[in-house]
């Protein structure tokens, strides 16, 4: 079971390398890290075109929700996942989620707490994640992307890609998507706060 992690890109240079770090630095699991620039025009563009822990492509989009559904066409992995360039995932959260995955076959989308800190890395709040409901997602959003890990068939077979119509809130209705077309979701049982976003 491989992954394939897909950060959308623009001007975020110091950010995008703490991301690219936090995915490099997994253990225990196969994974490609697939960065979509937008052409960014501030330091990005003197390190990214070299930068051998990424797979980069360098081009115009119509903003983040074009860029991860560009990444996801690209995918070769069999779990996908965006990260955005001011998110992380702490030590071993891709291996819980891959034993997760391989211990229960039915689950299409699983979900996982966040911990939520300021640009200094000081603690905020966890954002514990709960299996959306189609009359929920009026009141809360119930998840946060970093935390968000789907099988492939989510995407390329049953074809719930982002609308790109969208541009704040695309998150939501992608997901939203997820509760109509019944995909099988599951949470992460152990509050183990396996990801970090730094906001």
């Amino acid at each position: 079971m491989n992954f394939s992690i897909i950060t959308p890109s623009f001007r975020n240079s110091a950010w995008l390398k703490l991301c690219i770090a936090s995915i490099a630095d997994q253990t225990g699991v196969s994974f490609e890290h697939i960065v979509q620039d937008s052409c960014s025009d501030d330091d990005t563009k003197n390190w990214l075109p070299n930068e051998r822990r990424v797979k980069a492509f360098i081009e115009k989009d119509s903003g983040m929700y074009d860029a991860v559904n560009r990444g996801f066409k690209r995918a070769q992995g069999d779990i996908l996942a965006y990260l955005n360039c001011d998110e992380q995932y702490l030590p071993g959260a891709l291996k819980t989620v891959h034993d997760f995955f391989e211990a229960n076959p039915q689950a299409e989308a699983v979900f996982s707490d966040s911990i939520i800190t300021d640009a200094d890395g000081n603690y905020i709040c966890h954002r514990p994640s709960l299996v959306p409901t189609k009359s929920s997602m009026w009141v809360r959003f119930p998840v946060l992307t970093c935390g968000i890990f789907i099988r492939r068939s989510v995407v390329h077979e049953r074809g719930i890609w982002f609308d790109t119509k969208w541009r704040d809130v695309g998150d939501c209705w992608w997901i939203r998507e997820f509760v109509l077309r019944s995909v099988r979701m599951m949470v992460l049982p152990e509050l183990s706060s396996s990801f970090a976003h730094t906001g």
